[in-house]
């Protein structure tokens, strides 16, 4: 489970629009919840609102992908929705020992299925209607388009009025079912993602820019050439490219780098090793997920070129950055082993 801070100031913004005072929240939250103190935390808005039982949903919506941060850049860094989707099975933010999320095929249909860590007194299906409102503001911002073909079945009652439901989700949704699944047609997940929507594209260009400001960054030519790898999505743009993107010939963009001292594939490499050491400093994302995401298709590629670049392996890397961040010797061990 990794409910940072961000998450927490969603729910107190959303509040606050709705009439209810954010002190509910209480303390001022500076790192991750564990699945304890998110349980205290819900008991005490669901108690504290008893009123408004479509919150949920509401704070759902609101958890634009911008809010994820660098776990919501790599997302929007993911080249297919069916590579987004397995990626927020294996490390959404309400994932633990005591819940189930998981992507699976049957009929021609993708079935994204989630039963939450606890239930909420007052609210049982708190997280629930979180989750689904979240992920399917998730994927229409992945994609760019409302999910044509994709609908709601959830395993209980409506919390709320049903047509708040299907309001806020822009989907059909009913109730009552086995199992609370989001379905759809399972070629829609092959969907090439590009740019989303203004909101989408401005939270991700935000983060980009975050990330260069974290990194060395030289000016001139280099560091133009490092906020487009950044912003790129999917895929590192090839040196052409990123040429045509800067409005000159191959030629010249690798005469100018070379007067910086540097060149397209020293940048490259710059590039990938910093967003790698940041996603496993700042995210629970695996080795091989990093990996991928920043183009390295094969794990063992991927950890030969982080050794070469850093003289240690990424899962080593992971357990000094956790130890250096105090976050317990048990969850070093863990991840080592990762």
């Amino acid at each position: 489970m990794y409910v940072g801070p961000s998450y927490i100031n969603v729910l107190a913004a959303v509040m606050r629009e709705r009439g209810h005072d954010p002190a509910l929240i209480g303390a001022r939250y500076e790192r991750p919840l564990g699945e304890a103190e998110l349980f205290d935390l819900c008991t005490r808005i669901v108690a504290g609102t008893p009123d408004d039982p479509a919150l949920p949903l509401h704070v759902g919506a609101a958890m634009h992908l911008g809010v994820h941060g660098l776990f919501g850049h790599a997302l929007m860094s993911c080249r297919t929705l069916k590579q987004a989707a397995g990626i927020l099975m294996r490390h959404n933010p309400l994932k633990s020992d005591s819940s189930l999320s998981e992507l699976t095929f049957e009929k021609g249909e993708a079935i994204l299925t989630f039963e939450p860590p606890f239930q909420v007194p007052g609210s049982p299906h708190f997280l629930s209607d979180l989750f689904f409102a979240a992920g399917t503001t998730a994927i229409r911002e992945l994609i760019g388009m409302d999910t044509v073909g994709v609908y709601l079945e959830l395993g209980y009652a409506p919390n709320t009025d049903a047509a708040a439901y299907e309001e806020l989700l822009r989907m059909p949704v009913t109730f009552g079912h086995a199992a609370s699944r989001l379905k759809g047609p399972a070629p829609v997940l092959d969907i090439p993602l590009q740019s989303a929507g203004v909101a989408t594209a401005d939270a991700y260009l935000r983060q980009c820019e975050l990330l260069l400001q974290r990194m060395d960054s030289a000016g001139g030519y280099e560091s133009s050439v490092r906020r487009v790898l950044l912003s790129s999505r999917g895929e590192f743009p090839s040196a052409p490219a990123i040429a045509k993107t800067l409005h000159m010939s191959e030629r010249t963009l690798r005469r100018r780098l070379e007067a910086e001292n540097t060149s397209y594939q020293t940048i490259v490499n710059d590039v990938r090793n910093h967003l790698a050491r940041q996603y496993l400093a700042d995210t629970d994302l695996s080795v091989a997920d990093v990996g991928a995401l920043i183009g390295f298709e094969d794990l063992a590629n991927f950890r030969q070129a982080f050794r070469k670049w850093n003289g240690i392996t990424p899962a080593q890397f992971r357990v000094l950055a956790l130890a250096k961040e105090g976050k317990g010797a048990e969850k070093t061990q863990k991840e080592a082993r990762r």
